[in-house]
């Protein structure tokens, strides 16, 4: 796997470098086929993040890599490729959310589980918001930092309330 990816012309830098991230290459898929599509989501939205790069590359790479493993990949793609397309529309609900906070102040993990969470709550109407949730509470336990689980929790709480009224 290629994890390098280029931040602003200053080197290489690893996705993959911080090491609650390195648990998504490493850790098997106990909880399901979306569960793990969600922690590939998660990879490559931070990748995208970081480098700056379109969500492309990282997919395919991503999608590569996993190919006859345990991920739901069309759920992958659909959600890492729909949270990029509507990445203005994600961050200014966030924002809103987020009272005195602009996106770039969370945390790129945190900022990520919750791109992705309210992307589905808006795209996934067949999912229950409960279950949106858990799994963005979920990877903020597993990936992100002291307070990450209750920070995301009660965003993801707020914006459920609003988008799925």
């Amino acid at each position: 796997m290629e994890k390098s990816v280029k931040k602003n012309g200053q080197g290489e830098v690893s996705a993959l470098d911080d090491p609650r991230l390195q648990k998504l290459a490493t850790k098997g898929n106990v909880q399901g086929n979306r569960h793990k599509a969600r922690e590939l989501t998660l990879q490559a939205l931070y990748q995208s993040d970081i480098s700056g790069d379109d969500i492309q590359k990282a997919v395919e790479q991503l999608y590569n890599e996993n190919r006859g493993g345990r991920a739901d990949l069309d759920y992958f793609q659909r959600v890492a490729k729909g949270t990029w397309s509507r990445l203005v529309e994600v961050d200014k609900l966030i924002a809103d959310a987020t009272i005195n906070w602009t996106t770039q102040r969370i945390a790129t993990i945190d900022r990520n589980i919750l791109r992705q969470g309210v992307y589905e709550l808006l795209a996934e109407v067949d999912l229950p918001p409960r279950v949106i949730i858990n799994e963005a509470i979920e990877l903020s336990k597993r990936y992100g930092g002291k307070g990450s689980k209750s920070f995301v929790n009660g965003v993801m709480d707020r914006l459920a309330s609003e988008i799925r009224k």
